[in-house]
């Protein structure tokens, strides 16, 4: 537990058109920094106020990470068109949110209709996620939009599997973090690009049950050895035909007409690895390529959706049995 507000990832100048870090010292002052969520905020806990609000914003991208050291009433509505979603990184005590007992492991659903009610916990540190909602669906097919669609009709909390979880929070505080050291990243179009598709993507993931929640035998008998083959090889020539930019889940079950459900039925059936298994070893093949041209590692790593430096380097190195940057270093003494 912290005694006092964690170290903010993200400290750019207020000036900045992308990058924002605000910090206050009362209740009412924290409610207005998230603008167009029209919250109010009460504080039931005793003791001085201390927050902050650390923001990225670019195109219809809004990222953010917000501190609020006392226990608080939290109650707003967002506009319709908005998708607003939140994950704890760091709490202490008990919340509630929208009648559910909060945790970490849960996906606060914050838009949709009838607004949300959140009586906070104390040390609170939320990650947050805001994009317009229709962005999101029309990237998703009919049968995963229409998943999506169910379970953001309303504020409430998702549950989600803690391995999604911990890559959302891996992704929100990576991309701070990386930011907050190299602010210039967000001057490259591919580098917002990618941002943008990474979030979108890890987003999609907790939105779409990707759980065969259907009888299994009858899936089984539908998606016959012939057809996971097809799958698969279109899933390869799509990945060739994209060896600049890296695919997202989302793009290919929508390029190829397939439910994620499918494509990771075929993946796991055939190959015993996942579809985004599969795509991250490209990326970071791709990494690998593009180190021989980069001005640094991190360009390279953000170019290809890797927004957690200390974990990318991780995989790089169990899938290449050496750290990017020996890489970088051998490829330039050649």
């Amino acid at each position: 537990m912290w005694s006092h507000a964690p170290q903010a990832l993200l400290t750019a100048p207020a000036t900045s058109s992308q990058l924002n870090y605000q910090t206050s010292g009362d209740f009412e002052q924290q409610a207005a920094l998230l603008s167009g969520w029209n919250q109010g905020y009460a504080q039931l806990s005793a003791g001085g106020f201390e927050g902050y609000v650390s923001e990225i914003r670019f195109d219809d991208l809004h990222l953010f990470l917000e501190y609020s050291s006392q226990s608080l009433l939290q109650q707003g509505q967002l506009a319709a068109e908005t998708l607003a979603v939140g994950v704890p990184l760091h709490f202490s005590g008990s919340g509630l949110f929208c009648g559910s007992a909060c945790n970490q492991q849960s996906l606060h659903i914050f838009s949709g209709k009838n607004g949300f009610e959140f009586f906070s916990p104390t040390q609170l540190l939320m990650a947050g996620i805001s994009v317009r909602r229709d962005a999101l669906l029309d990237q998703l097919n009919d049968e995963d939009s229409a998943i999506a669609s169910r379970h953001i009709a309303q504020a409430n909390l998702l549950n989600i599997n803690s391995a999604k979880t911990q890559a959302l929070r891996e992704l929100m505080s990576g991309a701070f973090a990386m930011l907050g050291a190299d602010p210039q990243l967000l001057e490259s179009t591919n580098n917002r690009t990618s941002l943008r598709q990474t979030v979108m993507s890890l987003l999609s993931e907790c939105l779409v049950d990707t759980v065969n929640t259907g009888d299994k035998a009858a899936q089984q008998q539908a998606m016959t050895h012939a057809r996971c083959c097809d799958i698969i090889a279109a899933t390869r020539e799509l990945v060739l035909h994209n060896t600049d930019t890296p695919l997202t889940v989302a793009e290919v079950c929508q390029q190829l007409g397939v439910s994620r459900r499918s494509l990771q039925y075929c993946f796991q059936n055939l190959l015993n690895t996942t579809p985004m298994a599969y795509l991250r070893a490209q990326r970071l093949n791709g990494v690998r390529t593009m180190l021989k041209s980069a001005h640094s590692v991190t360009e390279a790593a953000a170019h290809w959706g890797f927004w957690h430096f200390g974990h990318f380097s991780q995989e790089y190195k169990k899938m290449f049995g050496e750290l990017p940057s020996a890489t970088f270093k051998k490829l330039r003494s050649h």
